[in-house]
């Protein structure tokens, strides 16, 4: 089974929620809520603290590099302006309880998900691969 680039795009996507959202949410299921309390055993804190950690070393950067400062902006407007008109369809209501923190991280998990994305989508746009590409 091949995978397309939607396909590709929306694991990638997941992934970055994933990782965003299991880390943090303000539902109180998250790591850094299972992470304060007492019941379970340290070394599990220990290894999900590790893997996390690991994750988050990885995602951040690539991100960064994939997009620069141009696309942090860019992606970061466009994921704005997309929350924007789903709030104005009324589909999101912003007097709910944490609606920013859901917002900033639903904001921080499109930002990371078209990081880990985005040189699958300019080889799919320009139809050239890079030097970096090829070093694989």
């Amino acid at each position: 089974m091949a995978l397309t680039l939607g396909s590709r795009f929306t694991a990638r996507l997941m992934f970055a929620a994933l990782l965003v959202f299991g880390t943090y949410n303000p539902t109180g299921t998250c790591y850094l809520d299972w992470l304060r309390e007492g019941t379970a055993d340290p070394v599990w804190k220990i290894v999900a603290s590790g893997v996390l950690l690991v994750a988050w070393s990885i995602v951040v950067p690539i991100s960064l590099r994939a997009l620069g400062v141009g696309g942090v902006a860019l992606t970061t407007a466009a994921a704005a302006s997309g929350l924007w008109v789903l709030v104005e369809a009324g589909l999101l209501d912003p007097a709910a309880p944490a609606f920013r923190a859901w917002i900033l991280l639903s904001l921080a998990a499109i930002l990371l998900g078209v990081g880990l994305s985005w040189m699958i989508v300019a080889i799919a746009l320009d139809g050239q691969v890079r030097l970096r590409d090829l070093t694989r």
